[in-house]
Formats: structure tokens, C-alpha cells, sequence
């Protein structure tokens, strides 16, 4: 530990120290939020028969996503050259999926928005299968595509999936309470199952992100020093702030509260806390990525050994 305790993080290439991942910042952190969000809102408003949460849904990824990808990478033409490996690489498998789901999901969309049935029977299940599998996967895929790095540590687990999927999905099902609330939705039912929905996801994601920083904790020195920048470094403020107080914390207890009271507008407050959170867990686990240092200089070594 002292000699951990030695190791600072470098400011550039050329001092020693943990070095910080700079490639990916806000524009890819966007990208990964609106192709989550939006797929997850596209699939909770599948199962709620929502043409508008299903409008909404598509547009944040086909626009959001979309197009913060566009303004990362310049020009559109580098797309092709992203996407001629799928076998290999996860980006590749990301591009496929969201031009199937644009596909798909404008194939289930139309005959809705004209109000008449262009597929019949089969045709229809098909479409309706590609669209929905297609947008869970990109309800995960982020966490993949992070995961896929073995250079960075703190991503290099298999809980990460997983807990974008989970942050997915509770972004959908907030986005389609506050449309239902707003536009008042008649079922009952579907409106209260998405708020019981919505306290387990907040729980269960609570809980997830406590078991990753405890296995990242006790994985290498590498992921601990990142687990230090979240918890008492530059970011917690953003981590203990933003992500666990407001996007989690008070988003339940302001959930608890909208199940008693049912004042309309505070399921704006609500959905604002939650996809603060959101957002911020995707930038802080994008910016707060250390790769290993790659030799120790020598009065370090000196000072280890004594």
C-alpha cells in the first residue's frame, strides 16, 4: 500500500504514474445515454402498446445517438469502415444492431402512425421480434463495448452488461411513466407496474453498483485507484452527488412519495433525477478509466525495496 500510495496519475505520456483514458469523453458518453435510454423507453413502450413513448424511443436513438456518434467521428464515411468486422469487434456488432433497429423499428412504426395495417400475421411477428431484440441489445452493448478493453480494469468486468442494462431499462420505464403521467394514461394497471417497476430497477442498480465497486475494490491496484477517484478523488462529488444521492436516492424516495401524493409535476422532478444519474454514471466511469502504469521508474523501485 505505500508503495501505491507513491504512484500519482499522470498529467502526460511522459511522467509515470496511472495514465487517464482521454479518447472517449462527452460525445461518446451522450451516444452510450440516448442509445440506452432510448432503446430501453422503446421496449417498455412495446409491452405498453405507446405509440408516443415508441416514437419518442426511436427518435432519441436514430437522433441522439446517431448523431453524437456522427459529430465524434467527423464524417460519416468512417461508419463502413467501423462496421466491416462485427465477428470481431463490438463496435461493428453496435453499428449492425442500431441499423437494424432503424429498420425494424420504423417497419413496426408505420403502419401505426397511418393508422392502417401495412404487415400481416407472420410478417408482422417478425418485425416485431427484430425490433424489440434489436433494442435490447443496445440497452447492453455499451457495457460490452467498455468491457471489451482489457487495458482499463476498472471495465474489463462482466458486470458491466449488466448494469447498463439495468440503468436502460429504468430509464425507459421513467421516460414512459412521465409520458404516461403527462399525457394520462387511462391503465391503471400498466401506470402502477411501472412505478413498482421503477423502485425495484432504482434498488436493484443501488445494489449493483456497490457489488462492482467492492470487486473492483479488491480486483487490482489499478481498478482501486479508480474506485478512490469515485469515492473521495475528483469525481465524487459527481459519483456520491449525482449518481448515488440524487439519480438513485432521491429518485426513490421521490417515487415513494409520488405513489402517495400523485402530484403531476413531480414526475418531471423525478425523471430530471434519474437521468441525472444516468448520464453521470456513463461520464464518470468513462473519465474516470486508468490504464496501468507500464514500468516504475527507478528511485520508485529504490524506495519499494528498501
Amino acid at each position: 500500500m505505500q508503495a501505491h500510495a507513491s504512484i500519482p496519475i499522470a498529467e502526460h505520456r511522459f511522467q509515470f504514474g496511472y495514465y487517464r483514458q482521454v479518447w472517449w469523453g462527452w460525445l461518446i458518453g451522450s451516444a452510450f445515454f440516448f442509445g440506452e435510454v432510448g432503446a430501453g423507453l422503446f421496449l417498455v413502450s412495446l409491452w405498453t402498446d405507446d405509440l408516443i413513448g415508441l416514437t419518442l424511443g426511436y427518435l432519441i436513438v436514430m437522433v441522439g445517438k446517431n448523431g453524437a456518434h456522427l459529430l465524434y467521428l467527423g464524417r460519416p464515411a468512417r461508419f463502413w469502415r467501423a462496421a466491416r468486422r462485427p465477428d470481431r469487434s463490438w463496435i461493428a456488432r453496435g453499428i449492425w444492431a442500431t441499423g437494424i433497429f432503424g429498420a425494424s423499428g420504423l417497419l413496426w412504426l408505420l403502419p401505426q402512425w397511418v393508422g392502417h395495417p401495412l404487415w400481416m400475421g407472420g410478417l408482422a411477428t417478425i418485425i416485431f421480434w427484430v425490433a424489440a431484440l434489436s433494442a435490447l441489445f443496445l440497452m447492453f452493448y455499451d457495457g460490452f463495448v467498455m468491457s471489451a478493453s482489457p487495458s482499463i480494469p476498472f471495465w474489463h468486468i462482466g458486470l458491466l452488461p449488466l448494469l447498463c442494462l439495468t440503468y436502460a431499462a429504468l430509464g425507459g420505464v421513467t421516460l414512459s411513466l412521465t409520458v404516461g403521467e403527462w399525457l394520462g394514461r387511462t391503465d391503471a394497471t400498466i401506470q402502477s407496474a411501472l412505478m413498482w417497476g421503477e423502485s425495484l430497477l432504482l434498488v436493484v442498480n443501488l445494489l449493483l453498483l456497490a457489488v462492482y465497486l467492492w470487486l473492483m475494490w479488491h480486483r487490482n491496484e489499478t481498478a482501486r485507484e479508480t474506485v478512490r477517484l469515485l469515492l473521495e478523488g475528483r469525481y465524487a462529488r459527481f459519483f456520491v452527488g449525482l449518481v448515488v444521492l440524487v439519480g438513485l436516492i432521491a429518485t426513490l424516495l421521490l417515487s415513494l412519495a409520488h405513489t402517495q401524493f400523485a402530484v403531476r409535476w413531480l414526475m418531471i422532478v423525478i425523471a430530471a433525477c434519474e437521468l441525472t444519474g444516468d448520464f453521470t454514471l456513463l461520464m464518470v466511469l468513462l473519465k474516470s478509466g486508468l490504464y496501468a502504469p507500464q514500468a516504475a521508474p527507478v528511485f520508485l523501485l529504490s524506495r519499494t525495496q528498501r
